[in-house]
């Protein structure tokens, strides 16, 4: 598996894992992880279609390009990158506190690994995650009732992919278990609103979800 590092000075300094979207790794995300090394955090970047070949700086613009993209999504799962993440954690994690930033299919990723792995992530945050709620016994909406990390999660209102409907059971759920977490309802936003790449974007809704994210990582991390 593929995965860019961005390391600090010193070894001990808490990890952030980034989970990509289904474009999966492009520019964009390696900015993401940029900024976030920049706040004096380890930032892993890892590649999770590599099963199918080292893909990265997919054009998703294209009739083409969106095809392959909905296939490469169509054809990872939960449990895939449950597995991709114990490896890179078994590498890299050591004994220092461990945080995800997910967006669109890693916000789904990042519920499930937080309840997946809680001895491990003691942050989770999901900015549109799509799939929240399945009918799969992994759905994020199932797995996550076992975190014991603090969770943020920004919802928009305008998501096909996450109706309110959806964000009620999601909350309920959390809410039932106990897990530390903060949802936010993100008022005129649509998927996708945190890259400047896609029609979606929001610049309001993009420094909302990036302060609540630091201001995450700085409560649970250090």
């Amino acid at each position: 598996m593929p995965v860019a590092y961005f390391d600090t000075p010193n070894p001990d300094t808490p990890l952030v894992v980034v989970l990509m979207d289904a474009i999966g790794i492009r520019e964009e995300l390696r900015a993401v992880a940029r900024s976030i090394n920049a706040q004096g955090y380890r930032v892993a970047l890892p590649s999770l279609y590599y099963r199918e070949g080292h893909f990265e700086d997919l054009d998703f613009s294209t009739p083409e390009g969106h095809q392959r993209v909905m296939r490469l999504y169509g054809g990872l799962s939960h449990q895939m990158v449950l597995s991709d993440m114990r490896a890179l954690l078994t590498n890299l994690a050591l004994d220092q506190p461990v945080g995800l930033l997910g967006y669109c299919m890693g916000g789904a990723n990042a519920l499930v690994l937080a309840g997946a792995l809680p001895g491990h992530i003691k942050a989770a945050s999901a900015i549109h995650p799509g799939g929240i709620v399945t009918d799969a016994p992994d759905s994020p909406h199932r797995s996550v009732v076992s975190a014991e990390g603090e969770l943020y999660i920004a919802i928009a209102d305008q998501d096909p992919y996450a109706t309110a409907e959806q964000a009620a059971t999601l909350e309920a759920a959390l809410k039932e278990a106990g897990v530390s977490h903060v949802m936010e309802c993100y008022s005129g936003a649509a998927h996708g609103f945190s890259f400047e790449s896609l029609p979606s974007y929001n610049a309001e809704a993009r420094a909302r979800y990036w302060q609540a994210t630091l201001d995450l990582f700085e409560r649970s991390l250090l």
